[in-house]
């Protein structure tokens, strides 16, 4: 861990005084953190030792701050930690308003505009891998071993080196020389490479885009093949009419019509524990507030453990019991949640906007039991790795995916969704005409100009190429553990 800067630590400097002073009038003080089967039984602790231990502990909690011990300390003005020492929540706002002006500002240059599955995307990742190939045959780009988190300001032998690889892959141009300094033009370059790869725009060199940057040519090269071969593999999908193409490594979902691309939304899919399957099939139906069949394996691994921790929970956010589907509810209150037999029973959330599956379902059939719907965890897609659900997908603009489903028929448009939503009521909406779905797994592509995109393989299907580990506020930690689907 890092050591902050000395002026940080001004403001404990009083106490821990006033407290080492205090030791010496205590004969025979004993750490409060002592317990009484860690000291002796025969004698007293030595008033020495135990004065030593307690000094000690002091200054290492001054000196080498924790989380923990700043968020317990009384005398701590900041309201987070990073890996630089403590941040007041002004300090984190602005730092992440420059992360956000550099995404927006570079971005666009990033941006796939035609769809995953076309005759275009495959033209791009050959453009890619020809350049690619080049790129290996040249000797590839050197690697950065050491585990080091570079800064603005910071000069370096391992900036120099990434600053080659930025080169190598067009990050920077070619005029970049060998500077070891992390100056502008290396912050630029090294967001680009961020947002190319799918990682947090941090502003900084962290611990995954470090994992990232040392990934190979060669890998690199391999992975835009293998991809490509998917892409020519599902090419029968763009001559649907219309059709929804979800990349799950990407976390973005596609509306296509007519072969070009008309809606686009980031999503959260399943976490590699509960995959989000590959699968095709057809949207027939879009459900307004819904109520949810909680599956067995969240019943047993999530809700029923959540519930026996907080029995709170089953009434907090509306469930009901049963002993079996055609059982009529428990009262929850004759419940034994600690008997063996909970795991039997049957569990369904009443709908609302507390529901897991938010105020809208996409009913699309098949033999994984998933489905596409809205979210109340609306901050969880600030995330840029959002393997978060329990295999289904859950949709950004939602609202706007149901307008463009249901357009083609009686006049659905976003204002009519909107004020469906807003009357809370119930109701199911089938499709004229069901609309083909396809979950597809592609971790590599490439924009128009052949710039290549690489995504984490979140379920290692092509190789050890990453895995999403964003850092994560405390908001966005509660309800990455949420019960959802």
């Amino acid at each position: 861990m890092s050591i902050a800067p000395a002026t940080e630590f001004v403001h404990f400097l009083p106490p821990i005084l006033g407290l080492m002073r205090g030791l010496g009038r205590s004969e025979g003080s004993v750490p409060q953190n002592m317990t009484a089967e860690r000291l002796p039984t025969k004698r007293p602790a030595p008033r020495f030792a135990a004065q030593a231990l307690t000094a000690a502990a002091l200054l290492a909690a001054a000196l080498l701050p924790t989380k923990a011990a700043f968020a317990q300390n009384g005398f701590n003005p900041y309201g987070s930690f990073t890996d630089s020492g403590p941040v007041s929540p002004e300090e984190k706002a602005r730092r992440e308003q420059v992360r956000t002006d550099l995404y927006d500002r570079l971005s666009p240059a990033f941006r796939i505009d035609v769809p995953f599955v076309s005759e275009a995307s495959v033209a791009a990742l050959q453009q890619a891998i020809q350049r690619y190939r080049q790129i290996a045959a040249a000797g590839g780009w050197p690697a950065t071993t050491q585990k080091v988190t570079l800064r603005q300001g910071d000069t370096s032998g391992e900036i120099a080196a990434i600053r080659q690889h930025l080169v190598v892959e067009g990050d920077l141009p070619a005029g970049s020389g060998r500077n070891p300094t992390f100056d502008r033009e290396f912050l630029d370059g090294l967001s680009r490479f961020q947002i190319r790869n799918g990682l947090r725009v941090s502003g900084f060199v962290d611990q995954r885009t470090l994992a990232a940057l040392n990934v190979t040519a060669q890998e690199r090269l391999a992975q835009l093949e293998t991809n490509l071969k998917r892409v020519q593999g599902m090419m029968s999908i763009n001559k649907a009419p219309r059709y929804v193409l979800v990349n799950v490594p990407a976390f973005v979902a596609q509306g296509v019509q007519g072969g070009n691309l008309s809606f686009e939304s980031n999503v959260i899919a399943g976490k590699p524990a509960r995959a989000t399957p590959v699968v095709s099939a057809r949207i027939v139906e879009v459900n307004f507030y819904p109520t949810w069949t909680v599956p067995e394996i969240v019943a047993q691994q999530d809700l029923i453990p959540k519930i026996r921790k907080d029995p709170s929970y089953f009434a907090a956010e509306h469930f009901v019991v049963m002993s079996d589907w055609k059982s009529p509810p428990l009262d929850p209150a004759t419940v034994d949640w600690s008997s063996p037999q909970v795991v039997s029973y049957k569990f369904r959330q009443d709908s609302g906007p507390f529901n897991a599956l938010g105020v809208v379902r996409i009913n699309m059939p098949n033999k994984y039991s998933v489905y596409m719907h809205d979210t109340p965890l609306k901050q969880l897609f600030s995330q840029s790795a959002r393997a978060f659900s329990s295999g289904c997908v859950r949709v950004e603009k939602v609202l706007e995916f149901v307008a463009w489903l249901l357009g083609e028929q009686n006049g659905w448009t976003l204002e009519r969704v909107q004020a469906q939503v807003d009357s809370g009521k119930k109701i199911d909406v089938k499709l004229a005409k069901p609309v083909p779905v396809h979950f597809v797994y592609l971790t590599a592509f490439a924009s128009g100009n052949g710039i290549a995109q690489f995504r984490p393989d979140i379920y290692g299907r092509d190789s050890s190429f990453g895995a999403p580990d964003d850092q994560q506020d405390a908001v966005v930690a509660q309800q990455a553990r949420a019960v959802t689907p």
